[in-house]
């Protein structure tokens, strides 16, 4: 199929405003990152916040030493879904730069979300090796940030995964995974294609409130930026900062551990909580904050009795001597 690019604004006319526009600043302050003469591989739904990165990146990069190629995976879980790739043709073409394109099976079921993720990343790899790319350009923004702050605080996450999403990551040897909007709000992002008279799709799903991350959407977060504008904002920026706290309080657990098992029990036991606490994170990945919580309790108790506690896939053995982990029965 031809793109129709006779839908779009004037390329030349809306590249040059992108290019003056605040978040221009913020895509270009991230893709420094990559080397001059690098393959930028922007992922592109062809919803609104992934067409204003592209657009924003196009700008960016006609201007500086690097190439960009836009990726659209279909996860083909709506009837229209190939509308959506089709759009994001139409825009690469619009921008002229390339576009690449998959799709994926993902898994009906309860972890349907878990799945089409797995699925996305697994299709964006592919096609960032497949255009050389040195880094993956993704349009979280801040919004999208205090979602899953939130969502993580609720099921006890430790202190990194309370931190959201990092700006900046390892996707695949030599290939970095970046979100530069990630502490700009949707407001902003969307403002900026009013302002360049570029449309976008609009998934149905991003109105409904059946599965958690909806609900949280619309009621939760609809309600405390009605209490708080900007709060999403804030809280992406706080994100930052809890991430590095999150640094160091894992180095402490990591000193606290000093390497194999058995451990003392006294050492533990008088460590700070929370350096404990994150220590046994450590020892049992995957562990909820149920089982952390027994385990530091365990730990700190003053009772000569052995206990055993979960511990993600093993168990914690408590003595009044030592502590020890060993694999699950």
């Amino acid at each position: 199929m031809t793109a129709d690019t006779a839908t779009f604004p004037s390329r030349a006319t809306a590249l040059r405003r992108a290019g003056r526009h605040a978040l221009a600043s913020v895509v270009e302050q991230a893709v420094r990152r990559v080397p001059a003469g690098g393959v930028i591989l922007v992922a592109t739904s062809g919803g609104a916040d992934s067409t204003a990165l592209a657009v924003l990146s196009a700008a960016v990069a006609s201007r500086g030493p690097w190439t960009v190629v836009l990726a659209t995976v279909d996860h083909g879980l709506r009837p229209d879904s190939g509308q959506d790739a089709e759009f994001v043709q139409s825009l690469g073409e619009w921008l002229g730069v390339p576009v690449l394109r998959e799709r994926v099976q993902v898994k009906a079921g309860s972890q349907l979300a878990a799945s089409a993720r797995r699925e996305r990343y697994a299709a964006l790899r592919a096609m960032a090796g497949q255009a050389g790319a040195a880094a993956v350009l993704m349009a979280h923004h801040a919004e999208d940030q205090f979602e899953t702050m939130l969502m993580r605080l609720a099921r006890g996450s430790g202190a990194r995964a309370a931190g959201g999403m990092p700006a900046a990551r390892a996707l695949m040897p030599g290939v970095r995974l970046l979100r530069p909007l990630l502490e700009r709000s949707r407001g902003e992002v969307r403002e900026l294609l009013r302002t360049l008279d570029l449309h976008w799709r609009e998934d149905p799903g991003n109105a409904s409130t059946e599965r958690t991350r909806g609900r949280l959407r619309h009621r939760v977060l609809a309600e405390i930026q009605d209490m708080a504008p900007g709060a999403a904002v804030r809280a992406s920026r706080a994100a930052r900062r809890v991430r590095a706290a999150a640094r160091e309080l894992e180095r402490a657990g990591r000193s606290l551990l000093g390497g194999q098992g058995p451990w003392p029990r006294e050492r533990l036991r008088t460590a700070p909580r929370e350096v404990l606490a994150e220590a046994l994170r450590l020892l049992g990945p995957g562990a909820g904050d149920d089982q952390v919580e027994r385990g530091v309790r365990a730990i700190r108790a003053r009772d000569t009795r052995p206990r055993v506690c979960r511990l993600g896939a093993g168990e914690l053995r408590i003595t009044v001597q030592d502590v020890r982990i060993a694999s699950g029965r």
